[in-house]
């Protein structure tokens, strides 16, 4: 990728993450990296394509942090529940969230019109994998823990909607009560794999 090209991306990635990809338009990108309009042609077909090439490549960028992330946690000296949770953190701490991530948020939140059945397929697959990390994750922290046989699919599910309601809630509560939302919202996980529910 050469230089304007990478910078067309970069400013992309900012503007829709700040305002949508309604709310963006070409001639602002152009804009802000300086260029005329029609010389983003030369590196996207459409104001689509390039919104698309971002998704994909944010959601590379972040399936490698979660693999880096996880092959962190698997060879430190943790048990199944500190693995867990510092798997749980990685997903719950929006404060230090990327503008790559931020953006992929807006995305899953808000799709654009249009747009929404490819960026579900993209999302989808994207989770697929991430969701057999988290099966083998949660089978080893029931078997260290000699917790009750789970429905692993429903506990995943159940920390999707999770994470989630944990990511509105951070756009509404100051850090502090979030904060105490999220330690709630991890004790009742914890215990609900404790009982096996």
């Amino acid at each position: 990728m050469n230089d304007t090209a990478y910078r067309i991306q970069q400013t992309a990635l900012k503007l829709f993450t700040d305002y949508g990809f309604e709310g963006t338009s070409l001639s602002d990108i152009a804009k802000e990296v300086g260029i005329k309009t029609p010389s983003i042609y030369a590196h996207y077909s459409s104001k689509e394509q390039l919104f698309l090439r971002l998704v994909e490549d944010v959601i590379a960028e972040e399936r490698e942090k979660w693999i880096a992330h996880t092959d962190k946690v698997q060879t430190g000296p943790l048990n199944a529940k500190q693995q867990l949770r510092m798997l749980f953190d990685f997903y719950t701490d929006f404060a230090g969230m990327s503008i790559g991530q931020a953006f992929l948020k807006r995305v899953m939140l808000a799709p654009p019109r249009g747009l929404e059945e490819r960026l579900r397929q993209y999302i989808l697959q994207y989770e697929e994998r991430t969701t057999d990390d988290l099966h083998k994750l949660l089978r080893a922290v029931s078997d260290e823990a000699g917790a009750p046989p789970v429905d692993l699919n429903r506990q995943v599910a159940v920390i999707y909607a999770l994470i989630d309601g944990l990511l509105v809630e951070f756009q509404l509560y100051d850090a502090k009560t979030h904060r105490e939302r999220v330690e709630a919202v991890w004790e009742w996980l914890w215990n609900g794999i404790m009982r096996g529910e």
